[in-house]
């Protein structure tokens, strides 16, 4: 499988959050797990247009659970949820604010590409409901536990009533494809 990248912005995102949950030493301690070469990655000053793959991300979020002592997909999860808190504070936050959620789930193949230089995502949609698919993409706990958690917030903003998501697939687990699948208030 092709290696997929992560723009430098998310990246960004990830880094301040491991921040706030990890002292600075064992901030430091995560660093000298991850090759000299990559660390410059971690420091929080990624130009948006700068790509990182994916597996590197993964490490870092993995041997940050790890130091925090927190359950990989939980601590990814929280991870995703501050990332996507953050990157609502711009553009985005005007369309989850006319959009319906419906509408938004249906964007969110374009909103992955601003993301992600890979991977397919398809969103299925319904009354109260929705389904989003990702294939050819590399899964992995720590990546699904940040979508997951980007997911959440999306829905939360974007006025879903009651919302649910489950992710009831998972490629890193066994399962043919990563699948989330949404349901709320019509």
């Amino acid at each position: 499988m092709k290696e997929v990248n992560l723009k430098g912005t998310p990246i960004n995102g990830l880094v301040e959050f491991v921040m706030k949950e990890l002292t600075p030493q064992q901030y430091q301690d995560v660093l000298a797990k991850i090759p000299p070469e990559q660390q410059k990655y971690f420091s929080g000053h990624m130009l948006a247009h700068e790509l990182v793959p994916v597996s590197i991300v993964n490490k870092f979020t993995e041997y940050s659970a790890d130091v925090k002592k927190e359950p990989l997909k939980l601590f990814a999860r929280r991870a995703g949820r501050h990332g996507a808190e953050i990157g609502l504070k711009t553009v985005y936050k005007f369309i989850l604010l006319v959009l319906s959620i419906d509408a938004v789930l249906r964007k969110a193949p374009l909103m992955w590409t601003r993301v992600y230089d890979g991977g397919v995502i398809n969103v299925e949609s319904g009354v109260g409901k929705a389904t989003i698919s990702v294939t050819e993409f590399p899964s992995h706990p720590a990546v699904c536990g940040r979508i997951t958690g980007w997911f959440e917030v999306i829905g939360e903003r974007a006025g879903a009533k009651d919302m649910r998501l489950v992710h009831d697939s998972c490629a890193a687990e066994g399962g043919k494809v990563c699948r989330w699948s949404f349901s709320w208030k019509p």
